[in-house]
């Protein structure tokens, strides 16, 4: 199993290091093109359009991996009503961002109205992909998820160069985006149909239960849980956005954002193999409860050696960083990234642990903790950022994380014993 964890994490490493590879050089190109506060405008965008998707997506892309991961002979019909559940769920939500009065009063800018008004059919598109991508993670298909991302994020950013250099424009720029989903989503389908030729049949119903209904309905509400993690989770991780775009104004969202891009890089190796970890745990849970708690703590020992030496690397070449890639406007970004390189130490290990009670049917526990970690990145974060601006918030993240890591060991839920 660890070796086959492995392997397949190495794949998800290689999507995800030509993917960020992309995703970088494509928010360079938007923050060189567009300009500072036109990219604060974008992210702000971007962050409204990451938290939606939380919710149209009603936690069922988690559902999905458990459940077919579990008895994938059970895939085709978990995607048919995990895309329906997605369209009730986010079809709405698309709806209210193209309502005029709602789309003014999201809008960072008057410009950029239209923006938002699109960015709903963007949320629905990226939850429909999201739930091939599941099931490709429960399959074990990562090279799918390979050549999508790839593919998918090299036409992105030739298409955003090429047209931020005739029109720099930020509503034909989240129509590009929109293009290049609906582009995603069809191959992804045809993948699919392909992955379902080779698929052997289920061997044991999991811990699912082979007979549980698949429908659209059954499906969310199963996931409910599952969404309310994923609702916190996303709060938590752009409520610093939210608090510097409505205290601090567009152009130190863009700094801001510099310094999170960068982060996410440092920790890209580490981040690449939790997708393949929450199937593995799932897998092993269902068969040994004693093999899950010993490959969960292996887990996380591994990824807390990592987190460590990320953030070293990002303390002392955080100014490098910024100075090579965006250049030296955004020189202001450099105290939050280093702040942000600290937060790896107790991220990875708090995920690990958080995907641990997933695979173990305790989301409950998990879902407590998010809220303490969203409330004290609320709380901390408005007084910090008007205090120090965007260090200020990357402090605030860092706080939250580290007393969430002494929530999970006080409590129990780091012991790996389910």
């Amino acid at each position: 199993m660890d070796r086959l964890l492995l392997r397949r994490g190495g794949t998800l490493l290689l999507s995800n290091t030509l993917g960020q590879g992309l995703g970088f050089l494509t928010a360079i190109a938007i923050a060189r093109l567009l300009g500072v506060s036109a990219f604060g405008q974008y992210t702000a965008i971007m962050a409204l359009v990451f938290v939606c998707g939380i919710v149209a997506d009603a936690g069922l892309e988690v559902t999905l991996t458990r459940e077919a991961a579990a008895t994938p002979a059970r895939s085709r019909a978990l995607l048919a009503g995990g895309l329906q559940a997605k369209a009730l769920a986010g079809g709405p939500i698309a709806l209210l961002l193209a309502w005029p009065p709602v789309a003014t009063f999201l809008a960072p800018a008057p410009a950029a109205i239209p923006a938002i008004q699109l960015a709903g059919l963007l949320v629905l598109l990226n939850t429909w992909n999201a739930a091939l991508a599941a099931l490709f993670r429960a399959w074990g298909r990562m090279d799918y998820i390979l050549g999508l991302n790839s593919a998918g994020l090299g036409v992105q950013l030739a298409g955003t160069v090429a047209l931020l250099i005739q029109r720099p424009n930020l509503v034909l720029l989240v129509g590009w985006l929109i293009l290049v989903q609906v582009g995603e989503l069809a191959a992804g389908l045809i993948l699919f149909r392909r992955g379902l030729r080779g698929l052997a049949p289920a061997t044991s119903p999991g811990p699912a239960g082979a007979a549980l209904d698949t429908g659209a309905r059954a499906l969310l509400r199963r996931s409910w849980s599952f969404m309310l993690i994923g609702l916190l989770g996303a709060l938590a991780g752009r409520v610093d956005l939210f608090l510097i775009a409505g205290l601090a104004g567009p152009a130190a969202v863009g700094v801001y954002s510099v310094a999170t891009r960068l982060h996410e890089l440092l920790g890209l190796a580490p981040n690449s193999f939790f997708a393949a970890l929450l199937p593995a745990l799932a897998a092993a849970q269902a068969v040994d409860a004693a093999a899950a708690a010993a490959l969960y703590r292996q887990a996380r020992r591994r990824l807390a050696l990592a987190g460590g030496i990320a953030a070293a690397g990002g303390l002392g070449l955080a100014g490098l960083l910024v100075q090579l890639s965006f250049g030296p406007a955004y020189a202001a970004a450099v105290p939050a990234l280093q702040l942000l390189a600290l937060l790896l130490i107790p991220l990875l290990i708090n995920r690990t642990t958080t995907l641990y009670l997933y695979a173990t049917g305790r989301e409950r526990h998990a879902n407590y903790v998010l809220a303490l970690n969203l409330l004290l990145r609320a709380i901390l974060g408005g007084p910090l950022v008007l205090i120090w601006g965007p260090p200020g918030a990357a402090l605030a993240n860092l706080v939250a994380e580290g007393a969430v890591l002494g929530v999970y060991w006080a409590s129990g839920a780091m012991r790996g014993a389910a």
